[in-house]
């Protein structure tokens, strides 16, 4: 009863740790990695008999070397025995039995089986099962004195006795680092009916419980692959929005640009635009200005007073900023002074002063229609004196 309320405790521990091993966070930049390990074990036997459970407790060790295929199933190979223990019932004595067993065993990690692999976990419950052979020896029922051993044991051997084992059990390891854990576990041994050379005509059964070391030979995790996928993948998606961000706002930069240009270019256009009108309005206003030149004289001269000719610069800069421009030249002589024809003669020298004064500034001879003098004949203006006048007028 014991025995059992130990498996079922232990088990309960066990379904307990598989429960928050469900709820630890692995790292998802390792990934597993296959590896050797090595454990020493150390603990107590106990072989079912007859008696109280203390009576029957004896040492057990064991050695063992394994290879973790995946993180839930290994295979580990080993040694284990030392010692088991049997008795008489009447009169009561307890002998002692040496024995060495080999034995092969599956292992299954509980913990990553149900939780998924994390090499962070502190309690990683486990169960095995596997067989082997068992080599019994010093053989203590030979040496029992209150009993006649020949008469009391069925399977009584002398020298050595092989069994054929199963072996099945449960237990935990407890992270201490990334190599080395703590182990704790439970087995059970089943064995021929002859090991504790009694007959029952049922498999003799030892139970273990051990503790020990488990370490590990080499890495237990190496960068993880997929992960190393996904993270390229990431940063790949990353990087491609990061360019179709930066050319959206590439574009919109470009947009706004050639919306700016294009109000800019609208804007010079209204500008020049507006430029040009003012300069055809103004080119226009000029020329309707220039069209009609006066230059008006002293009474009985023909030359050009100082004032006078400084009103020409205007006029003579209009010329040759329009060199197809061609012009008439037309004297006149007021009626209020002078004879009819000391009137046309001075008319005469006044529009040739005006002709001979343009030549003189430049403007060329070829570019003067005519020049004409009109005498008194036609007066241009009402008031008298303002006909002592030469007038240039564009054709």
């Amino acid at each position: 009863m014991k025995l059992k309320l130990l498996f079922l405790t232990l088990a309960a521990a066990l379904c307990a740790q598989v429960a928050l091993a469900q709820q630890s966070k692995a790292d998802p930049s390792l990934e597993f990695n296959p590896h050797w390990y090595g454990q020493v074990q150390g603990g107590a036997a106990y072989t079912i008999g007859e008696t109280a459970f203390k009576d029957l407790l004896s040492p057990a060790a064991a050695v063992l070397f394994g290879y973790q295929f995946t993180p839930v199933v290994g295979l580990r190979f080993g040694a284990t025995g030392w010692q088991g223990k049997g008795n008489v019932v009447s009169p009561f004595e307890v002998y002692k039995i040496g024995y060495a067993q080999g034995q092969a065993e599956l292992t299954v990690d509980l913990a990553n089986l149900f939780g998924g692999y994390n090499h962070r976990r502190v309690f990683s419950p486990f169960l095995f099962v596997g067989g082997g052979v068992a080599y019994g020896f010093d053989n203590g029922a030979m040496k029992v004195t209150k009993t006649d051993p020949k008469a009391y044991f069925g399977h009584l051997w002398e020298k050595h006795v092989v069994s054929p084992v199963g072996r099945y059990g449960i237990g935990t390891g407890i992270r201490l680092s990334d190599a080395v854990a703590l182990t704790l576990e439970v087995n059970g041994n089943l064995l021929n009916d002859k090991f504790n050379s009694k007959r029952v005509d049922n498999p003799d059964h030892q139970f273990n419980a051990l503790a020990g070391l488990k370490l590990a030979f080499g890495k237990t995790t190496r960068p993880s692959q997929a992960y190393l996928d996904e993270l390229a993948a990431k940063r790949a998606q990353e990087e491609a929005e990061r360019a179709a961000r930066l050319a959206a706002e590439r574009a919109e930069a470009e947009r706004l640009a050639a919306e700016r240009a294009a109000r800019e270019r609208e804007e010079a256009e209204r500008l020049a635009a507006e430029r040009a009108a003012r300069e055809r309005a103004e080119a226009e206003r000029l020329a309707a200005e220039m069209s009609r030149r006066n230059t008006f004289f002293t009474i009985n001269s023909a030359e050009i007073s100082s004032e006078e000719a400084g009103k020409f610069d205007r006029y003579i800069d209009w010329l040759k900023a329009n060199p197809g421009v061609r012009i008439v030249i037309e004297g006149y002589a007021d009626k209020g002074t002078g004879t009819h024809g000391y009137n046309q003669k001075l008319s005469d020298r006044r529009a040739a002063a005006v002709k001979d004064f343009l030549v003189g500034k430049g403007i060329a001879a070829s570019r003067i229609i005519s020049v004409e003098g009109n005498g008194d004949r036609i007066q241009p203006f009402a008031e008298n004196d303002l006909n002592r006048v030469v007038i240039i007028t564009v054709e």
